[in-house]
């Protein structure tokens, strides 16, 4: 693992050239440019607060905030993991040509992603302010809860990508399998509205965590219980090791596979 990040540093330069590129990409003849990545999941939480919080009612306090905080995560790690899975075919140009860190290319979209959703977080922060809630020290864990969905996102994109390169409707079957997980995870729900003999799924659910684990210094203005926080620990820690390690095994392949 060592030798992978000391590459990785040693061609950092390009590492930040392909991340400008990829943001610049994004929003090439935008108008509204980044402001989209903030515009689409507003709207898509306004949406969602009137059905939830106006029509069917459930019965949660600060019900935007709490559902505001669920989509950022879902989002950091839905979004991200979906963009990333196709990092290494439509890089494949430049893999036949030149020797480049195959690692570089997910890590480069994924970074690129997560600023976006950086800004995300700081609106999340702002609302929170707008809505009453007073923030207090739990805020000192947040940088490291974004840290770690980055890492555990960046373990799912490597195995994606890893995929996606053998087959090519990966990509397309992560995106369906992430939107019915996004209705099997309690975002715009919470965990009380499941009848209590089905509660147990939900712990096998990792996003559970994650969500809950951005949740409670936002909206429950509190540090994460170890439940909550050693679970977050440990898959963030699986992930990124085992998607590490099917990628650095595959690699070798890549080109063999790509066309």
């Amino acid at each position: 693992m060592r030798s992978t990040w000391w590459e990785l540093l040693s061609y950092r330069d390009l590492l930040f050239n392909l991340i400008s590129i990829e943001l610049k990409l994004r929003y090439r003849h935008s108008v509204l440019g980044f402001l989209w990545q903030i515009i689409n999941p507003l709207f898509y939480l306004l949406l969602l607060s009137i059905v939830f919080s106006r029509v069917i009612r459930f019965n949660i306090e600060n019900y935007t905030i709490y559902l505001f905080a669920g989509l950022a995560s879902w989002l950091m790690i839905q979004q991200s993991s979906v963009v990333a899975t196709g990092s290494i075919v439509n890089n494949q140009g430049l893999i036949r040509k030149i020797y480049i860190p195959k690692l570089i290319f997910p890590v480069a979209v994924l970074t690129a992603q997560y600023i976006d959703h950086v800004i995300l977080v700081i609106i999340l922060f702002f609302f929170s302010l707008f809505f009453g809630l007073s923030p207090n020290g739990s805020l000192v864990l947040l940088p490291l809860i974004i840290l770690a969905h980055y890492f555990f996102s960046l373990g799912l994109s490597l195995i994606f990508a890893s995929a996606q390169v053998k087959v090519r409707d990966v990509q397309h079957i992560v995106a369906i399998i992430f939107q019915a997980l996004f209705y099997a995870t309690p975002i715009i729900y919470s965990l009380d509205f499941l009848p209590e003999k089905f509660r147990w799924l939900m712990y096998f659910n990792p996003f559970y965590y994650f969500v809950e684990s951005l949740r409670y210094p936002v909206y429950y203005l509190a540090f994460p219980p170890a439940h909550i926080s050693g679970p977050v620990i440990g898959l963030t820690a699986v992930s990124f090791l085992f998607g590490l390690f099917i990628f650095r095994r595959g690699e070798k392949y890549f080109v063999f596979h790509l066309s």
